[in-house]
């Protein structure tokens, strides 16, 4: 998603004051650029079918319920959602609606499910675990805004927040068990990466990427590190044109991480010991969508591109998005589904990158990524509209 700047200094402030802070999906690293004009007519090669849809909140008061996904069950028959005052609802694939109840306070990350137990985060700089009926469990006090779900694992809970730092908490007792933080410019994206859990030579690591550019590997146990990698490195005069946040979540494909960075490169690199397998330059903030046979991946400028696994090489890129912020992609079966920031829903042929169909989703944009949902995806608008969508 297009994230709002962090700013950590008098001088920061001042630049984000000025740029209006909010930095725009452009490879050069420039300023917003105008979106380019969708195909006139628009292809009707694949229908956008919406099956049902909620209003989820206040659309002029709920704001922050547009950046919080919805959480799919392990089962796959429901979801779990929150709305911006709190509230938590779980809808199931025909759309009916429960009501779980409400926290009381502001939610800022997606749930985790867990032993049905939820897993979150609020806008106090609280991790929270509470059973489905809401009854609470613990509360740990961060202190920083945590905007990406909890990661669990049996013994721990792992955060990170926008501040940097990598947190490890006892999944039973919400004991803090370790924190992990690297230096970090003044100027920042306020999003974060999301840590995978991987095997390393030195046993079960956190891989996460940081707002300095780099890509770091440490160990659950006592958050020690194992092994980093700078993706890229700070350059240029200005400070945005300084920006080298890794915000995308890496992407886990057997014993290979891909991770990429904003302004930088997309690289290949081994698991267990951080060596780098492959790279080449690729500016974005969006994960890669990484299968056995073809990657696909969303540059800065929102050209959509499928590359060869072997080589890194092009094999097809849609420039018909560009410059709409295009979010994280989604396959179904041989479509490939993604939403912009001015609020449609886009179809693109898997095999060839051919435009196949649009639908105008959410008349205030949609910062988050489809979600896969039985057969077919939710999106979450900024209008606080909730939808299931089928391509057919």
């Amino acid at each position: 998603m297009t994230w709002p700047l962090l700013n950590k200094s008098p001088v920061a402030r001042a630049i984000t004051v000025a740029l209006s802070v909010w930095l725009t999906a452009c490879a050069s690293g420039g300023l917003r650029e105008t979106p380019k004009a969708l195909p006139d007519p628009l292809p009707q090669e694949a229908e956008v079918a919406i099956e049902w849809w909620h209003i989820l909140g206040d659309q002029y008061a709920d704001k922050s319920i547009a950046g919080l996904k919805p959480t799919v069950a392990e089962s796959g028959d429901r979801i779990i959602t929150a709305l911006a005052s709190g509230e938590l609802l779980a809808i199931d694939a025909q759309g009916k609606v429960t009501r779980l109840g409400d926290l009381g306070v502001s939610i800022t990350s997606p749930v985790t499910l867990d032993s049905n137990q939820l897993i979150l985060a609020d806008e106090q700089g609280n991790v929270r675990v509470v059973t489905e009926d809401l009854t609470p469990v613990w509360t740990l006090a961060l202190n920083a805004l945590v905007t990406e779900a909890p990661l669990v694992t049996d013994e721990r809970v792992f955060v990170q927040s926008i501040d940097g730092r990598i947190s490890a908490i006892e999944r039973i007792t919400g004991r803090l068990l370790w924190s992990f933080q690297d230096a970090e410019p003044d100027l920042t994206l306020t999003g974060t990466s999301r840590p995978v859990l991987v095997s390393t030579a030195q046993g079960d690591a956190l891989v996460s990427g940081l707002a300095n550019g780099k890509l770091v590997a440490i160990s659950v146990v006592d958050g020690s590190v194992i092994w980093e990698y700078r993706i890229t490195r700070a350059s240029g005069k200005t400070e945005v044109s300084r920006l080298v946040d890794v915000d995308a979540q890496t992407t886990l494909l057997g014993s290979r991480l891909i991770a990429s960075s904003y302004q930088g490169d997309l690289v290949v690199i081994d698991a267990a010991t951080g060596r780098v397998l492959q790279a080449r330059p690729f500016s974005t903030y969006r994960s890669i969508l990484a299968e056995d046979e073809v990657w696909f991946g969303v540059k800065a400028n929102s050209h959509v591109v499928a590359m060869d696994p072997a080589t890194l090489e092009e094999r097809w890129v849609n420039d018909d998005l560009e410059f709409r912020q295009v979010s994280e992609l989604v396959r179904l079966g041989d479509v490939l589904v993604m939403t912009d920031r001015e609020g449609w829903l886009h179809v693109l042929d898997v095999h060839s990158g051919d435009y196949l169909g649009a639908r105008h989703i959410d008349w205030q944009g949609v910062q988050r990524e489809p979600v896969p949902f039985s057969d077919g995806v939710l999106v979450q608008g900024d209008s606080t509209r909730l939808k299931f969508i089928k391509i057919r």
